[in-house]
This record gives C-alpha cells, sequence and structure tokens, in this order.
C-alpha cells in the first residue's frame, strides 16, 4: 500500500458548510519530527515534496500550525470546498488555525499519485473528525491537491474536495 500524509483540517473545514471548523482536541499527542503511526502517506519519488506533503498534513493536524501553513500554502492557493465555495491561502489557514479549532490525526486511503514533472497531483479519500466549537464531527470525501515545484520549492496550489461516504 502507498502511505501518504493529508490534510487533515483543511479537509474537514472544507466538507462543512460553515465557514469556521473547530476541531475537538485528541487524547493523542502528535510530535511534527515523527510520523503519525495513524497516518499513511503516499510513497513519493522525490524526498523534498514526500517531506512538503508530510508538514502540510501535520501543520493540519491539532489546533493548525500557522506558520507551516504560510510557506506550503502558495500565495496564488485556490481551495474548492465540498460545498462549492471557492476560497484562498488565507481562508484555508484561518479554517485550519482559529481558535478552538482541532483536527483528530486521520488516515488516507486509496491515496493515488500522478507526476506531471513539476506538478504533481496527490490525492484519495479521508474520513476525518475533530469538534467545531466544542461540537464533534466527521466528514468522508475524496480530495485531489496539486502541487508546484518553484522557487520556494514544493507548494500546495490547489485542492478540490468532494464527499463520499466510501473510498
Amino acid at each position: 500500500m502507498l502511505f501518504y500524509l493529508r490534510c487533515a483540517a483543511a479537509l474537514a473545514l472544507l466538507f462543512l458548510p460553515t465557514a469556521s471548523l473547530s476541531l475537538a482536541q485528541s487524547s493523542t499527542t502528535h510530535n511534527p519530527t515523527t510520523p503519525n503511526p495513524k497516518t499513511h502517506h503516499y510513497d513519493l519519488a522525490d524526498p523534498a515534496l514526500a517531506s512538503a506533503a508530510q508538514r502540510y498534513d501535520w501543520a493540519q493536524e491539532g489546533k493548525g500550525d500557522r506558520a507551516q501553513l504560510e510557506k506550503l500554502v502558495a500565495d496564488d492557493y485556490v481551495l474548492v470546498r465540498a460545498s462549492g465555495k471557492v476560497t484562498n491561502k488565507a481562508g484555508l489557514i484561518d479554517l485550519v488555525c482559529h481558535p478552538g479549532s482541532y483536527t483528530n490525526p486521520y488516515t488516507v486511503e486509496s491515496p493515488f499519485v500522478r507526476d506531471l514533472g513539476t506538478t504533481v497531483i496527490l490525492g484519495g479519500w479521508v474520513r476525518i473528525s475533530g469538534t467545531d466549537n466544542g461540537k464533534p464531527f466527521e466528514q468522508k470525501a475524496r480530495f485531489a491537491d496539486i502541487w508546484h515545484k518553484g522557487g520556494k520549492g514544493w507548494q500546495l496550489t490547489y485542492t478540490q474536495v468532494t464527499l463520499a461516504d466510501q473510498p
């Protein structure tokens, strides 16, 4: 099976119809320097992309890591949420990092990679859970992230999310 860390809070936030999403704190503390054993990641040939994708996922777990997201998400980033709402980098970071937000660790199922050279599409199916302002939630969806290698290294440029009950 291919392994890949994927967008926890962002996906959860993307699925919800409300603009703000808080995720309940998990009893498990995640150390961003070691792999989350509950999270699968893709087997990528480019170690720099594998690292960027992993750091992006970790930055979305827990309460969110604004500084990492600022580095890993391109300034012209576009997010198409499951509701059809379109937002940008600032919108994504606000969704992931707003006060009270918490995303539990998650696993990507049915992961896929489409390597187009300096652009790579990473995707799969996730079940995301957490809490939003003390209210638990769970969302299931397929996603596709488009990463591009440019002057700032690998950055996420686009995400699209579609609700799906099964992988």
